[in-house]
Parts: structure tokens; sequence; C-alpha cells
């Protein structure tokens, strides 16, 4: 039996090493836009010179979940597949939070008891207290008592024992009025329970208040992960990737395929430039908008055409600029906070910009030539006609949309001047790099941090199912969640859901998706 897997990011690649592993004797074939495997969890070197000295950096991904290290859910997936894991640095202290006047607040283990301590008032405080204890039990009873998805019997047991959690996948809700309603009124708090709306794409008013409230349990209650010295997270994708060919895959980069091939109900193959690739089973490791691009010729099939309806009615998620500068060794020497904590998101006044109201920076531990680092700043980009905007620009005029990006370069390297003072006094030493929406292209999507809308309308219960026809399936975040996680997550449901239909062999998803019990896999 010959599957085409389209796109070779985190999902595509462990959905391509399952069923090499389940079926050896399977044709298995990656086809990935981007010259390197990973999707967005790739990293890649770039090269400058100051002073007349080369420079030789890595423009890199800061955070991962604590579940890739080797004795948790994702290291023990690897393990099953025979992937190389690579070295990580556990990391604490995940991002601080600069509000407006306010002290900075600390996103840590524990960090709620600290959060409390911030209530205007008792009533505030126990308000604050029931929602952790509720987003702590959702936590729980997520990772480890729920199926996703379930099967019917699955549901029903599920409507038993963890009732309160059923109702949020059923009727999940905007987070900010999820944070209004238990009685939190106070903007400082407000914005910091916010903050981690920065990982998410969506703004605050639009975000899954399930999918948000997964983030901060994670944040209060684990550590997370960035490469050891001397590694990037395109170790990570490297090594998956070679591990798919090593069991007989075939991982075919830089080549675009362009449509899905429909016969009558089924899918037939796929059309890349004027070749059709026919196989007996498609897989679709993409982003929300990709999908859609990649299904329209189908839509004469009531289960496509219902699938582009869906797409077509949520909204997209936000896109991002990415600002890189070289920084001198003792700027950072002044202000280590800089390299101990992983993330810093600061609250901009009112105003100070259009597209968000957030700016965010990181500066990984990486020193180069014993002299540098190289500091990274995000913004967010709202307006879809922006994003678009962007990417027609790049297309249409080259050397215009070379001298927008320098504007953005300085735009924001004006705001984090007034944000964080070090670099008033120590300006960074070189503009590096800027990436604005239209840089993401080649990755498959405009939309770097997720490839679909965290919202209520399309988190839970709600979400794109992995099986559109009995030979057509998605295997990326956009039907689990956003992120890293969500991408290697919705592999795993992809995997599940074409395993079950395909061969009619059903797998226990729960366990297949957090607590690898090596006896219920293939």
């Amino acid at each position: 039996m010959k599957t085409i897997i389209i796109g070779a990011g985190l999902g595509g690649l462990i959905t391509g090493l399952l069923l090499k592993k389940a079926r050896p004797d399977d044709e298995v074939i990656i086809y990935e836009l981007n010259k390197i495997p990973g999707g967005f969890c790739t990293a890649f070197p770039k090269a400058t010179t100051y002073n007349n000295e080369k420079i030789v950096y890595n423009i890199n991904i800061p955070l991962m979940t604590s579940d890739f290290q080797d004795n948790e859910p994702f290291g023990l997936l690897f393990k099953y597949l025979g992937v190389k894991n690579i070295k990580w640095r556990v990391v604490d202290k995940l991002f601080q939070f600069y509000p407006l006047e306010k002290e900075p607040f600390l996103f840590t283990k524990n960090g709620d008891k600290e959060l409390l301590k911030r209530a205007k008032d008792e009533k505030e405080r126990k308000s604050l207290e029931i929602f952790f204890k509720k987003i702590k039990k959702f936590y729980n009873d997520i990772f480890h008592h729920a199926y996703l998805p379930p099967t019917f019997f699955q549901a029903i047991k599920m409507l038993f024992t963890i009732p309160d959690t059923v109702f949020k996948l059923l009727f999940d809700k905007p987070y900010l009025d999820t944070i209004k309603h238990i009685g939190v009124s106070s903007q400082d708090i407000i914005d910091i329970l916010c903050a981690p709306e920065a990982f998410m794409g969506v703004d605050v008013d639009k975000v899954t208040a399930m999918g948000e409230m997964v983030m901060i349990q994670s944040f209060l209650e684990n550590s997370s992960l960035q490469p050891a010295e001397g590694f990037t997270f395109q170790s990570l994708s490297n090594n998956l990737a070679d591990r798919f060919v090593e069991m007989g895959g075939k991982l075919i980069l830089n080549t675009r395929v362009d449509e899905i091939v429909f016969d009558n109900k089924k899918a037939k193959g796929v059309r890349i430039k004027d070749k059709i690739e026919e196989s007996d089973n498609v897989i679709l490791s993409v982003a929300q908008d990709a999908i859609k691009n990649l299904i329209k010729s189908g839509q004469h099939i009531p289960a496509v055409r219902s699938l582009i309806k869906k797409i077509e009615k949520l909204p997209y998620p936000n896109s991002d600029y990415y600002c890189y500068y070289l920084v001198d060794k003792k700027t950072v020497e002044e202000n280590p906070k800089l390299i101990d904590i992983a993330y810093h998101v600061y609250r901009l006044k009112p105003g100070r910009d259009e597209s968000n109201w957030k700016l965010a920076l990181w500066v990984p531990r990486e020193l180069y030539n014993d002299k540098y680092y190289v500091m990274a700043l995000v913004m967010t980009e709202q307006s879809q006609e922006k994003i678009d905007w962007w990417c027609k620009l790049r297309e249409t005029d080259y050397k215009k949309y070379t001298e927008e990006k320098e504007k953005v370069a300085q735009k924001y390297l004006e705001i984090v001047q007034e944000v964080e003072p070090i670099f008033k006094k120590n300006p960074p030493l070189k503009h590096l790099l800027t990436m604005t929406p239209a840089s993401y292209l080649p990755y498959g999507s405009k939309y770097p941090i997720c490839g679909l809308a965290q919202v209520p309308e399309n988190f839970g219960i709600k979400r794109m199912a992995p099986k559109i026809l009995k030979n057509l399936f998605i295997s990326s975040g956009a039907c689990f969640s956003g992120g890293l996680w969500g991408a290697i997550a919705g592999g795993w449901q992809g995997f599940v859901s074409f395993y079950k239909n395909v061969y009619g062999i059903e797998i226990g998803n729960r366990d297949v998706m957090y607590k690898p019990g090596l006896k219920n896999l293939p």
C-alpha cells in the first residue's frame, strides 16, 4: 500500500514514522515544500560580519514543552520509534511579563501563589483560588483521563468520570470572557493571565479558554526545555527525518504539492506541477489555510465541500514579525535576566503599536565568538489585510519589500528601547534579520505560531476531524491544537484515525496520545 504525506513538519514526520513502524512494507512518501524538514520546528544558520569579524549565528525557536524528555510521553515515543533524542536543558524561569506601572510577574512553578498576592481584595483572591483549582483539574483530566477523540463508549465514560471537563470540551468560550466571569476585575491580573496568549497566535478576546488554561497550568506546573548548548531544534527535526528514511520512508524536500487529485469520492493522489503522483492514501500534515487550498478540487464531494466551508468560517490566526539584532556580551552581563529568564513579554502603552498590545523578546544562551549574543524581538500582526499585503509585496516588488522590512526593524528597536532601558543605554550593535508574515510561506503557511486559529469554534469537540474521506486524512496541529506539542499530537491523531479506517485496527488513543504504552501500538 502506498501513502503520500504532505508536509514534513513534526506532525507529518511522526505520522510517517508510526506508519513505517506499523507497516514496514508499505510505501510511505513525505513531500515537503521547504528545503529542510521540520515545518516550524526548524533552525538555520545565518552569517554576518561585524568589525571585520565573521559571525555565524542560529535562527531558532525559544522553548519546548517538557514532554520531550526521555521519560516523558514524547520522549517515550521517540524511544519506541528508534529516534535519537537530543540533549535538553530544563528551563524553570519560563517567561516574565511586564505590566504597565506594575511589578513584573514571573511565570514559573508555583507562580499562582505569587499572583494571589496581587489581588485587590479578598473576593478577587478567592476567585483566583477557585480559578487555579479548576484549571489544574482540567489540565490533569485532559492529560490523564480524557480520550481525544473518544469513541462512543469512551465519550459515555467521560461523561461520568470527568463531567466538568466534557462540558468545557463541548462549550468552550473565549478566554477573556472566562477570566472576567470568575470575578477578576484588576487590569493588572487580567493582563498577566492573558500574557501567555503571546504563544497562542490569537487575540486575547478571541482565543480559546480551554487552550489558554492548559498553557497556563503547564507554565505553573511544569518546566520547559531548550536544546542544550550546541544543539538547535533543527537537530530534533533532522533526527525524526533521518529515522524515517532509515526505516524505508522516502522524504522529498523542496517540492510543492499543488493539489489533491480526486477520482469520484476518493483521493487519487497528488499533482506536482504537471505530474500526477497516484497513491492509495493521502495525509495532509499542513496548516489550516493550506488544507483548504489543497482540497479545493474535490468540492464535488460533500465531505470535502463541508470541510472547506468550515475552514472558510473560521478566523485565521495572527502572524508575526521577528527581528534579530546583534548584542554585545557586556549588555547581557549588565542585565543577566535577559538569558536567565527564557522569554520576556512587555505590555505596551495604548496606541504605541496598532498591530499589538505587547512585545516579546528572548536572548538565547548561545554566545558567538565569545563576544556576542543574538536578541530576537517578536511582534504580532493581527490584520489579515496587512498579512496579505506583505505576501503580495514580497512577490511583486522585492526592493520595496526590503525597505519596508527595515522600517519594521527600526520601529521595534525603538519600542524595545522604551520598555527595556538597557538597550537605550547600550543599543544593539547591528540589525541582522527581519522576518515578516511573507517570510513563512516556504514553510507552507503565513501563520508561524500555529497552523490553525485557536478559537472556540475550532477547539475541543468542534475541531477538525482527522478523517476527511476513507483514504484522505489530516495529521497536523490543525486537527488538534497549535504549537509544537499540538503538531505532534495531531500527528498521533492522524495516525490513529488512519490506522482505524484503512486497516480496521483501533489503538487506545489515550495511551497513544499521552503515555505511550508500547503494548497498545502495532
